[in-house]
């Protein structure tokens, strides 16, 4: 026998054992406010984010951009309020925008993606969100205009 049946899907495995193959690594993990750059301590309701990421794939001497259309991020309180998938630019780059839901507390960007054949991504990172201060809500309510007629009919 010139070759064996199993060679090539032994090469294969023991590839993808010893990180040849199938390894993922994630780089350059960043959320920010919609046109800025800077990453901020802390987030108010119904802001407008972006989140981005990096992935990379190992080809088994260079890491390689890592191309897959179902790579999703969540925002997460006790549940996600958020679950958007990202969008890729084929360079490895995955990024999403969105609006923070209106409850404040502390939530979590959460990246978890498992896929047979690849290592798996794990990333978290917590980030607070606050209410309105008292000096940035609008200053007259449209709903409340019933109320201000009122008041002012007296």
């Amino acid at each position: 026998h010139e070759k064996a049946g199993n060679e090539q899907f032994l090469t294969e495995i023991s590839k993808w054992i010893f990180h040849e193959r199938g390894h993922l690594k994630a780089v350059n993990v960043k959320h920010n406010l919609v046109g800025e750059a800077d990453e901020p301590a802390m987030y108010r309701i119904t802001d407008d984010l972006e989140y981005s990421v990096e992935i990379y794939e190992w080809s088994g001497s260079s890491w390689e951009p890592y191309v897959s259309d179902d790579v999703q991020v969540q925002f997460y309180m006790m549940s996600p309020y958020v679950l958007k998938t990202l969008s890729t630019d084929k360079k490895g780059v995955y990024s999403t925008s969105f609006k923070v839901p209106d409850v404040y507390g502390v939530f979590q960007f959460k990246l978890e993606y498992q896929r047979l054949g690849y290592t798996s991504l794990s990333l978290s990172k917590q980030i607070p969100v606050r209410p309105f201060r008292h000096n940035e809500y609008e200053r007259f309510i449209p709903a409340a205009y019933p109320y201000y007629g009122a008041a002012f009919s007296m």
